[in-house]
């Protein structure tokens, strides 16, 4: 299963006293403000950086491994937060069968003081088998047009709003992750 995902100058900004995360934009090496994890690495499992025309741009790629992961912590002060990102997701499945699935996503995820994960918001290019739906602690954004640069930007506060099962006053930190993932492809 060849599936990636493409992040491009994420300005990923948390927009209130400026922005939150460390090389947002990745003019600087990944080791800078991001980690990483790839799961069962194969040979042609990626998290990368390189030049995408004029800017550089983060690319998290998935063939063999159960999932690879490009992620940051920082904390908030408050979840009246603006967050925008300008990203490229897509996610394919060879076997036609309802066993196998994949997924792309840039996932927001909110995390209470000792880091606990509350919830989480994902936009996603997902496969026709990916078991994802929605509750009262996921929200999944569809990226509708797959492998086409979209931007995204909405208010924490606001999305807040679809993850009722989340108290905004228990977020402490959010966690920004550009993931890639899949069941069996």
């Amino acid at each position: 299963m060849y599936k990636y995902l493409i992040l491009l100058l994420i300005i990923i900004g948390f927009c209130s006293a400026g922005h939150l995360l460390t090389n947002g934009n990745f003019e600087q090496e990944l080791n800078i403000g991001w980690s990483q994890s790839i799961g069962t690495q194969g040979t042609a499992d990626t998290v990368d950086r390189f030049m995408d025309i004029l800017n550089y741009v983060a690319r998290v790629k998935k063939y063999d491994a159960t999932h690879a992961i490009l992620y940051q912590t920082v904390d908030v002060p408050t979840t009246d937060l603006d967050f925008s990102i300008n990203t490229k997701l897509y996610a394919y499945e060879y076997n036609s069968t309802a066993t196998y699935w994949s997924a792309a996503a840039v996932c927001l995820r909110y995390l209470d003081e000792n880091s606990n994960l509350l919830g989480e918001t994902r936009i996603a290019q997902r496969s026709a088998h990916c078991p994802w739906t929605n509750s009262n602690t996921l929200h999944i954004i569809n990226e509708l047009f797959p492998g086409i640069w979209s931007t995204f930007s909405f208010n924490i506060d606001t999305e807040l709003v679809f993850l009722p099962g989340i108290n905004p006053s228990d977020v402490k930190k959010i966690q920004v992750a550009l993931l890639d993932t899949t069941d069996g492809c």
